[in-house]
């Protein structure tokens, strides 16, 4: 049963708040029967206990409903305090066996939401062979935007300087897809280079102990395919060399790059503002405002020096953090007393780019905010 949370219904209905965009929203099944071993179970119990550190909220979300999103679930959570929302994928095939916010569970959730959710796709560093028709997959499905995840497997290391990889990000660009969201997932455990405002909610122990037991290995119960076990664990999903992106951006001037706040130093992704076509994801700032405060504070202030409100963009990581909150927290923002006089308190302008303009402009979306009046909380059908 999902339950419309109020802090949702007051946002979607609030006067004046401008068009809203969350441009990182997960359609993910984390359900035991698709966790490929101990590792897989380890993931979502980490993420688990970050939704639960860094989201709290009087009706929190239960294991079963955090494990998978559903339309419904969607359209009670994100729906009802978004405008628009950008689902992106992260198949994590090491870690899942159907994949985790697999595309095609994507494009279901959008089936069921039309004109309300943009599709972007993933581009697998270890299938080369299935990146040639990436043109044709972009026209077919819709697809506005590709996700690289360069570091999420040893194996499988991505060098965002292959010849190949450019090849195909302009294929992608001429067919639709213009945006590359790099580095931009859900992280149970930030790697070694985010700041330390990024490890907000992380569980600082590893997850539980495995369910079932290790002659159960290498196929589970109820699955008919092979487990994939990784030796190292799951791996920080964000991690990304600041230099290689610089060059891929400078050398692809009509692609759109969106990183992730956390996927590095701030220091390292102010360099990236020389480059008119670099756009940063505040994901995780956003989240890390209320644990840590201070840090994250400086890190927008310098980013917005850096960038402008133009290259910044709401997100909420959903279903990590329901994106009400963030919202009221982003309109309410203030610096707090020790930063005050270092940088300008967000204005009326600066807020509309952040929580909508910037990704409307850059996903092509033509967002009006609804007229929608403050709503009872309501329960909706069990899923």
């Amino acid at each position: 049963m999902v339950v419309v949370d109020r802090c949702c219904s007051d946002v979607a209905g609030r006067a004046g708040l401008p068009p809203v965009v969350d441009a990182q929203v997960h359609g993910w099944d984390g359900r035991p029967h698709n966790q490929a071993g101990p590792a897989g179970e380890q993931f979502v119990a980490d993420l688990l206990h970050r939704h639960r550190m860094v989201d709290p909220s009087p009706r929190p979300l239960s294991a079963d409903a955090f494990e998978l999103v559903t339309p419904e679930a969607l359209a009670a959570h994100v729906l009802s305090a978004v405008d628009r929302a950008v689902l992106v994928p992260a198949v994590f095939s090491d870690l899942f066996v159907l994949g985790f916010a697999a595309t095609a569970w994507h494009a279901e959730l959008a089936a069921e939401h039309p004109e309300r959710l943009v599709l972007a796709g993933e581009l697998d560093p270890a299938d080369r062979i299935r990146a040639r028709g990436i043109g044709a997959r972009v026209s077919r499905d819709g697809l506005r935007a590709l996700t690289v995840l360069p570091a999420r497997r040893p194996e499988t290391a991505l060098s965002l300087r292959a010849p190949w990889l450019r090849r195909t990000l302009i294929r992608a660009e001429q067919a639709g897809a213009g945006v590359v969201h790099v580095g931009v997932a859900p992280t149970a455990r930030p790697s070694r280079a985010a700041p330390e405002w990024a490890h907000a909610g992380v569980a600082e122990v590893a997850g539980p102990r495995p369910r079932w037991p290790e002659w159960a290995e290498p196929v589970r119960a109820g699955s008919a395919l092979p487990v994939r076990v990784p030796s190292a664990g799951p791996l920080p999903a964000g991690a990304l060399d600041v230099d290689e992106v610089a060059a891929l951006a400078a050398a692809l001037p009509k692609v759109r790059f969106v990183l992730g706040a956390a996927c590095a130093p701030t220091a390292s992704l102010t360099r990236l503002a020389r480059l008119p076509n670099v756009s940063v994801l505040l994901t995780d700032l956003l989240i890390a405002l209320r644990r840590h405060r201070v840090p994250a504070a400086q890190a927008l202030g310098e980013l917005l020096a850096a960038f402008g409100p133009d290259r910044l963009m709401f997100g909420s990581g959903y279903p990590l953090v329901r994106p009400a909150r963030l919202i009221r927290d982003l309109m309410t923002f203030r610096y707090p007393e020790e930063l005050r006089g270092r940088f300008p308190e967000l204005d009326d302008d600066v807020r509309a780019a952040l929580l909508g303009g910037t990704a409307a402009r850059l996903y092509g979306l033509d967002v009006v905010r609804r007229a929608a009046a403050p709503r009872r909380l309501g329960v909706l059908s069990p899923t």
